[in-house]
């Protein structure tokens, strides 16, 4: 998204998607915690790895959609 470009409701929901990804995707790095084979803990590494750098890249969209409302609506305007 253009986040430049986006309304600000577009802007919230966007926030609201990348709050609840981010929240799924730290549910399910606790619950690989549990790990019992040594594939399973190859798996899972694999997994970890890959969800910590979506939840980075959801983590940085967050960052420039709240920046851009902040921008938008700053006291100093």
């Amino acid at each position: 998204m253009q986040f430049e470009n986006a309304t600000d409701e577009q802007l919230w929901r966007a926030i609201a998607r990348n709050t609840n990804a981010i929240t799924a995707l730290i549910n399910q790095q606790l619950e690989l915690a549990a790990v019992h084979t040594i594939s399973e803990s190859i798996r899972q590494a694999k997994l970890r790895e890959t969800n910590a750098e979506r939840i980075g890249k959801l983590a940085r969209n967050y960052q420039e959609y709240t920046a851009e409302l902040r921008r938008r609506y700053s006291l100093e305007s």
